[in-house]
């Protein structure tokens, strides 16, 4: 009784022991798991990207890098590129709009990746005086970077300053610097001087001016500043890691200033340098999106849709690009209003777009509905498809003296564009009997011919640099601007949008943007709106994110990983 007794015990004992092991187990895989979330996150870059200065970086995935590596003096809100608080954490305007005040927050640090370590360390807190040196070091011409002279005519004294010769004195390019209009004022203020009223500025800095950049890690390193275990940055990542050709590491800044809401620990950039690619490591389950790279077009587009997992993670994005139909109305026969009008109404967008588009939405006015400022996307703008009302007006056309002889229709070398236009002199041909044939070129002589002599109809789409209503209408169409190949001007049209410059209530400037785009496309119907641009992603369900309207400023760190 008492072996018995004993081997009982033992066995009790055994399974007590086994019980406990188990208990330790599943106790420290919990703490495993609990201690290596997954929360990292696989993206497209695409190619290698050349640099990761963010005042030379002009493609989106580059760009999209240093959005989070660096801090902006304003963020762009996802949806609608609105200004938002970033390093500054409210603005200011003069009366007359020409003096613009960003005071910043004083808890945004440079931080410093410790390669040997792998802590980041925090350095000195950003000021006032970091945000003129990179404003200055953007249009100096030493730095040539690519957008600087897009944006020059803006801002006070930058012309002469970006177009100075890279080899000047030190001395003269001293006195240029200094006199560029940018100045802070303490220690955490900075004051932009511009040109003419620009309500849009705003923007314009969270799109292109504002990137901050470290004055004295530059001076040091120079072009060896960006090196991994070198750079200081101030975004909510940086960059730990990277194998030229394969991929970009970055991993959450500890010390940004919102870090307590960046839920997404690791980015892993691929570089995948074409769509195709992308989309069978997608299926293979090695990227969580196929953002930031390029949009998902043609055949790829196809392939996508017609598979069923692909297609159920596919979302469609509105871009920073219209294309239209332009009139010559410098001679006849465009010359005359109601004729074009006629034009307009007699062109049905909604079948040559969904003839020859794969992606893109029907444009009923110049500017896209979801930027800043713009036009309510249910706006009541724009001349619709109505083959009766056309015919009429062409008649009263021909009584006010116009006639409509055989015609040529412009358009660059492209088989997109070649089959728009066809379908386009399908519908005219059909309502108003019109002879017209198409005519192509490369991209270069086509713009020559339409700065020179336009034809007396053209294709043509125009792309925004920054998402606000400002930049399609004064931008494009303001008099004298070089986008504006139609040889159309109007008083009336220039005063609203130099009115919508000087305000800065955006629903006031909506609305004096809607009755320029009313002018624009009905009233002289210098054109006609033809397309909106779209762009193509995948996103696994798993991901939780926000889509930018301009491409490149993807605010990565509000995403989360279900």
């Amino acid at each position: 009784m008492a072996l018995c007794f004993y081997n009982r015990a033992v066995i009790a004992r055994a399974r007590i022991f086994l019980f406990v092991c188990l208990v330790c187990i599943f106790l420290v895989n919990c703490r495993q798991n609990a201690a290596t979330p997954n929360t990292e996150l696989a993206l497209n870059l695409g190619a290698e990207p050349a640099t990761l200065d963010p005042l030379l970086a002009t493609d989106p995935p580059t760009i999209q890098i240093d959005q989070l590596l660096f801090a902006n003096l304003i963020q762009l809100n996802e949806s609608d590129g609105s200004p938002q608080p970033g390093l500054a954490r409210e603005w200011l305007v003069s009366a007359d709009g020409l003096v613009w005040e960003f005071r910043l927050r004083q808890d945004v640090y440079w931080v410093k990746y410790n390669a040997d370590t792998g802590d980041v360390e925090r350095l000195r807190p950003i000021n006032a005086d970091d945000v003129v040196y990179s404003v200055r070091r953007l249009f100096d011409p030493r730095t040539a970077s690519g957008y600087a002279a897009r944006f020059a005519p803006l801002l006070r004294n930058a012309d002469p300053f970006v177009t100075a010769d890279p080899r000047t004195s030190p001395e003269e390019m001293a006195r240029l610097q200094n006199q560029l209009g940018v100045r802070a004022t303490d220690e955490f203020t900075v004051q932009f001087q511009l040109v003419q009223p620009t309500s849009a500025f705003p923007t314009i800095v969270g799109a292109w001016l504002g990137r901050v950049v470290p004055r004295e890690n530059i001076q040091e390193l120079g072009v060896n500043w960006t090196d991994i275990g070198e750079t200081w940055t101030s975004g909510p990542y940086v960059l730990i890691d990277r194998e030229p050709f394969r991929f970009l590491l970055l991993e959450k800044n500890p010390h940004y200033y919102d870090a307590d809401n960046v839920q997404i620990d690791r980015l892993r950039f691929r570089l995948l340098p074409d769509v195709a690619s992308a989309l069978d490591a997608y299926l293979r389950g090695e990227l969580d999106t196929t953002d930031p790279y390029d949009s998902i077009e043609g055949e790829n587009f196809q392939r996508v849709r017609a598979d069923p997992a692909l297609a159920h993670d596919l979302k469609l994005l509105p871009g920073l690009c219209t294309t239209y139909i332009g009139f010559d109305t410098s001679k006849p026969p465009f010359d005359n209003v109601q004729l074009r009008q006629a034009f307009a109404l007699a062109l049905n967008r909604t079948d040559v777009v969904s003839q020859v588009f794969d992606l893109g939405e029907p444009a009923r006015w110049f500017t896209p509905p979801q930027v800043n400022a713009a036009p309510d996307a249910n706006a009541d703008i724009g001349i619709d498809f109505n083959a009766p009302l056309a015919k009429t007006t062409l008649d009263q056309a021909r009584l006010t003296g116009a006639r409509l002889p055989a015609l040529v229709f412009g358009t660059n070398t492209n088989q997109q564009f070649l089959d728009a236009a066809v379908a386009a002199i399908q519908n005219w041909r059909a309502t108003l009997a019109a002879s017209i044939t198409v005519e192509d070129t490369d991209f270069n002589t086509y713009l020559e011919k339409l700065d020179t002599d336009p034809y007396p109809l053209f294709r043509m789409g125009y792309c925004g640099s920054y998402p606000d209503a400002h930049n399609f209408l004064y931008d494009a169409w303001h008099a004298g601007s070089p986008y504006n190949f139609t040889k159309w001007s109007s008083p009336q049209f220039d005063q609203l949008v130099t009115d919508a410059a000087r305000e800065t209530d955006v629903l006031k400037r909506r609305l004096l943007y809607s009755r320029a785009e009313k002018i624009l496309v009905e009233q002289d119907a210098v054109i006609i709106p033809l397309l909106w641009s779209q762009r193509a992603s995948l996103t696994r369900p798993r991901v939780e994110r926000t889509y930018a309207v301009m491409e490149g400023y993807e605010r990565i760190e509000n995403w989360k990983i279900k």
